[in-house]
């Protein structure tokens, strides 16, 4: 594969890639430097290489490759392999037929454009909240562009896969999550399975938003319970877990949207083109967190920055909890035998000879 053709895409997919801007955003939203990367659509890796850090995250070129290869094998002939497993896990009813597809020709599909696409999704379930006769059980690639003010410059989200039943008084849409990690039963990682639920979450409340905006509501049901497709052990034979619960993740979402909008908001004043978008990402406030080491190429210079400070941070966050507005030098001292200066002090100093007591029991 060219390296080339490679950067860009992956380029193309970040720029586009409004959900991973807002997980990004979800793990530490308290920091500043990724409050802006995640609303100016900054990449954290550019932030790096630029002071001097090597980049260490960012999925692979050819986990993409095989994510993509995946999806396009579930989509051949009309979405007949998708469908067959959606009716075998009671996701579909027996008799679904149809498919439409919204892929971009980048991915594989036949709409030129994101806009050809979100026009698309929107007719589409505008016509099936009236009524619409014989629409499509399986759709790919639905695509929904957030009300601008959430995120900047753009919001936009590609949903792996919607379900469409008409079998009920009103017709229901099913958020689906496609991943190629096996389906282990109850032995899958924990980690990854919420990690999907939460981008399924995510999907489903863009799509509550949609059918709002749209005043579709009462027409059209945006399901609550939607599915992940992982593959089978040893194969890239799909594997659905139907019935997967959204609601949390989806009032998460709806939440965190709430949240990003008025931090995006707070932001200083940027301009988009005279402004150095790095530049405002380097030199922005960081608050470090144990979760900034899993996800940000800036983590190690925070680090650094925070051990000098003393922060408890840098011990994970339940050292951070327990020591309050107590700084590690200080709390170093404080069990070294200085006593204690200030009420947080004291109930610090109180809260561990109680730890000890427990102990000694």
């Amino acid at each position: 594969m060219d390296d080339t053709t490679t950067d860009q895409r992956l380029g193309e997919a970040a720029r586009r890639n409004t959900r991973a801007r807002f997980e990004q955003w979800a793990r530490n939203p308290a920091c500043l430097a990724n409050t802006v990367s995640a609303v100016h659509n900054v990449r954290m890796a550019d932030v790096a290489r630029a002071i001097g850090i090597p980049p260490t995250f960012g999925q692979s070129p050819f986990a993409i490759v095989r994510g993509e290869t995946f999806e396009r094998s579930l989509f051949w002939e009309e979405g007949a392999r998708i469908r067959e497993a959606l009716i075998e896990s009671e996701v579909l009813p027996p008799d679904a037929r149809g498919f439409a597809d919204f892929r971009i020709a980048m991915n594989g599909g036949p709409l030129p454009t994101l806009d050809a696409a979100i026009e698309a999704t929107t007719n589409l379930i505008t016509g099936i909240a009236h009524g619409a006769p014989d629409p499509p059980s399986v759709v790919a690639a639905a695509t929904v562009r957030i009300p601008k003010g959430v995120m900047l410059p753009e919001a936009i989200l590609i949903l792996d896969v919607l379900a469409v039943r008409t079998d009920s008084p009103t017709p229901e849409l099913v958020v689906g999550e496609i991943k190629t990690y096996p389906d282990r039963g109850g032995h899958t990682d924990p980690h990854d399975l919420a990690l999907a639920r939460a981008q399924a979450g995510l999907y489903v409340h863009a799509l509550e938003m949609l059918v709002d905006q749209l005043g579709l509501a009462g027409r059209v049901t945006v399901r609550t319970d939607g599915f992940l497709m992982l593959t089978r052990p040893g194969s890239n034979r799909p594997s659905i877990r139907a019935g997967e619960d959204l609601a949390f993740q989806a009032q998460r979402a709806r939440r965190g949207f709430e949240l990003l909008e008025r931090a995006a908001l707070g932001l200083p004043p940027f301009d988009p083109v005279g402004d150095d978008p790095v530049a405002a990402v380097s030199h922005a406030a960081t608050e470090y967190s144990e979760a900034c080491l899993s996800f940000c190429d800036l983590a190690p210079r925070c680090h650094k920055e925070a051990l000098a400070a003393g922060n408890p941070a840098v011990l994970g966050d339940d050292v951070r909890r327990f020591l309050g507005t107590v700084n590690l030098h200080r709390a170093m001292k404080l069990l070294d035998g200085d006593p204690p200066s200030t009420e947080a002090e004291e109930d610090l100093m109180r809260r561990i000879a109680e730890a000890d007591r427990m102990v000694a029991r």
